[in-house]
């Protein structure tokens, strides 16, 4: 396998990872929502325990837009440098892996917050829907 493989197939999957984690997150969002709107919505019934997860579902997807909105720009930026300097589409030029330790920060940061938030949000689910340990027997 050629490297040029081993990075496509890279940016394959990042960008398979960003999308799940916005729609996860969005779901997310979406169940605290639907728990909110009632009393008791499907047995469950709604806490403010809920915004502990909708926090992290919220941040997950302020990390999307703060890793897409930087990386745009830095790489925007750097093409204008670049472009300036050569006139030239062709030319190789040298970029310092260091632009984009803060794009790979957010990306993994976002899909740590969506993982924290799904284990609050099924941790309270599981509480609210298990049966009292009195009627587990009959």
């Amino acid at each position: 396998m050629k490297i040029a493989e081993l990075r496509d197939t890279y940016y394959e999957a990042t960008d398979k990872v960003s999308e799940l984690v916005r729609q996860l997150s969005l779901a997310g969002i979406a169940v605290v929502w639907i728990l909110r709107t009632g009393d008791h919505s499907g047995g469950v019934k709604y806490s403010s325990e809920l915004l502990r997860p909708l926090v992290f579902f919220v941040g997950s997807l302020s990390c999307d837009l703060l890793q897409y909105s930087y990386k745009s720009a830095v790489w925007g930026l750097l093409n204008r440098y670049h472009w300036r300097r050569h006139h030239d589409n062709k030319t190789d030029v040298r970029v310092s892996p260091k632009w984009n330790w803060l794009t790979l920060v957010l990306f993994w940061f976002k899909v740590f917050l969506v993982i924290i938030g799904y284990v609050y949000l099924l941790n309270f689910m599981w509480a609210q829907l298990r049966l009292p340990a009195s009627t587990a027997g009959h």
